[in-house]
């Protein structure tokens, strides 16, 4: 009789600890939303490599992503009794985060790390050459990657509601054109600011053609 009342029990107890999970994932989806991405062919895959926030945080410059550079084709340590990279296992992008920007108060609309122009302000006390710093990684065989839509202080140009107003057009568009200018392969891009708009970044990215 005790191991007919085992055996009935069972069941139910799974079902309900099912019920349960499915239940959580129901609350979870609701508290966390549908993320947003660009059905383009691209990114299939996430970037293999390294970003400079979980290391440095807000205290980067441009001679320690220069040294990862160097470190990540380092060939010091053996697999399998090979020299071998982290390049060398698929690991080559390089990418700056946070805190490349000098904070400020610009223009009539104060924003506060693009100009008047929408053109995004570096800090060159300690980013002094950013087309130096890319190049580097292009010679080493590694790519590099940018950030935008900071978090460190945040900045009110471009459009919350996504309407494209003109003066955040202008901010997206300035992006754009040092993201290239600058030689970047690619950009992260935060929550925290304005530009959210991710129509609008692919857009004025594809526009370039490259």
């Amino acid at each position: 009789c005790h191991h007919r009342l085992s055996s009935s029990v069972a069941p139910v107890a799974t079902h309900n600890r099912l019920l349960a999970m499915k239940t959580a994932t129901v609350v979870l989806a609701l508290a966390f939303g549908v993320a947003s991405g660009l059905d383009n062919g691209l990114g299939r895959t996430p970037p293999m490599g390294w970003r400079s926030w979980n290391l440095y945080g807000a205290d980067v410059n441009q001679t320690l992503i220069e040294g990862i550079m160097e470190g990540m084709v380092s060939k010091a340590r053996l697999v399998d009794g090979v020299p071998t990279s982290l390049c060398d296992l698929g690991y080559c992008d390089v990418g700056l985060d946070d805190n490349w920007q000098e904070c400020g108060s610009y223009g009539p609309d104060e924003w506060t790390y693009h100009n008047e122009l929408g053109a995004p302000v570096v800090n060159h006390e300690v980013f002094p050459d950013f087309i130096a710093m890319t190049n580097k990684a292009h010679e080493l065989g590694l790519t590099s990657g940018w950030y935008g839509n900071n978090c460190i202080c945040s900045d009110s140009c471009g459009d919350r509601d996504d309407n494209k107003e003109e003066s955040g057009v202008a901010c997206y568009q300035g992006d754009v054109n040092a993201l290239y200018q600058f030689g970047f392969d690619a950009v992260k891009l935060d929550g925290c600011g304005a530009q959210r708009d991710l129509d609008l970044w692919a857009d004025l990215i594809n526009a370039t053609g490259k």
